[in-house]
């Protein structure tokens, strides 16, 4: 039906809806290169950190193992992402050098050397084998992780793809914090005052 309020030159959408402006071409094609680049396992700092501690490790395992899936997806190599995972303190060498070389641009470079994060991470997971009070430096396992961490978070950041997800705490996150924090603090209490002699009186208890 002819519209005789209409202006001239402008045409109704068929829908009764505003037809949205098309994108510039060098929007379109930003959002095309970002959805090609490559995602990798990046959660805050803090949430790498309690997740860590709380699961006893777990989650160090966990995060090498999403990274592994991802270098796997980008190197095309053979491997079991699962198994270098579980052997974390033998693979981590590589899992860091091969993180930084992907992410390497943009004059992004990692904050430490790599040899250097190996071996921490390697003697803080052997500290766990020990029988006193040092083997709390297990729990500290983490520590080496956050500037690879960190560094592929930036990388995230410069190349605009979204990784909000990966900070998000859901449900489940919050019940693993509640329980294992309980856990952890129960074990640091067990561990620290085993380590106190507490000598009484002669007679005290007779």
């Amino acid at each position: 039906m002819h519209n005789p309020y209409k202006p001239p030159g402008q045409a109704l959408p068929s829908s009764g809806q505003p037809m949205s402006a098309p994108l510039p071409p060098d929007q379109r094609a930003a959002l095309l290169q970002a959805s090609d680049k490559p995602m990798y396992f990046a959660p805050s700092t803090f949430k790498l950190a309690a997740m860590s501690l709380v699961t006893f490790g777990l989650y160090t395992m966990y995060w090498f193992w999403r990274n592994w899936q991802a270098i796997q997806r980008e190197t095309g190599e053979s491997l079991w992402p699962w198994a270098r995972a579980l052997f974390c303190p033998l693979w981590c060498f590589s899992c860091f050098a091969q993180l930084a070389d992907l992410v390497r641009g943009r004059r992004r470079e990692l904050a430490f050397p790599v040899a250097l994060l190996g071996i921490v991470f390697l003697v803080l997971t052997l500290a766990g084998r020990l029988d006193n009070a040092a083997s709390l430096l297990a729990f500290l396992s983490f520590l080496p992780l956050l500037p690879v961490n960190a560094l592929l978070r930036q990388y995230h950041r410069d190349e605009r793809i979204d990784s909000t997800r990966l900070d998000r705490l859901t449900i489940w996150h919050v019940l693993i914090l509640l329980a294992g924090g309980g856990l952890l603090l129960m074990l640091l209490l067990v561990i620290i005052l085993g380590e106190v002699t507490i000598n009484l009186p002669e007679g005290t208890l007779s």
